[in-house]
């Protein structure tokens, strides 16, 4: 009798280490989506930032308020701005991908 009680515990104890498992991996899928999620609007943000920093900046040179080095010292900063965040992005897409995809084969 004691045989099959060890091993109904350890059953219990496999069920609850697997649940445990799922768990924890759909928390990392969930951080991975909110992540993703926030990149993108940020990247979106600063997309529309940089393209209203380009145009205001032309339209201050053409009516001369203000000095060429301005105008392209904030364009490029805002450029780069946007292609880091670009990079983030596609990091975080990319992992979300794979976890999703090692989520689906252990199914």
């Amino acid at each position: 009798m004691l045989p099959n009680q060890s091993n109904t515990s350890q059953s219990l104890l496999s069920t609850s280490e697997a649940d445990n498992s799922l768990k924890i991996e759909e928390n990392i899928i969930q951080d991975s989506w909110r992540q993703a999620c926030f990149s993108y609007k940020a990247t979106v943000g600063f997309i529309i930032a940089s393209a209203v920093v380009n145009i205001l900046g032309i339209g201050l040179l053409f009516f001369g308020k203000v000095p060429e080095g301005t105008i392209t010292t904030a364009s490029g900063l805002t450029t780069n701005i946007v292609s880091v965040l670009i990079a983030f992005t596609k990091e975080n897409n990319d992992r979300l991908d794979r976890l999703t995809k090692q989520s689906k084969d252990e199914d």
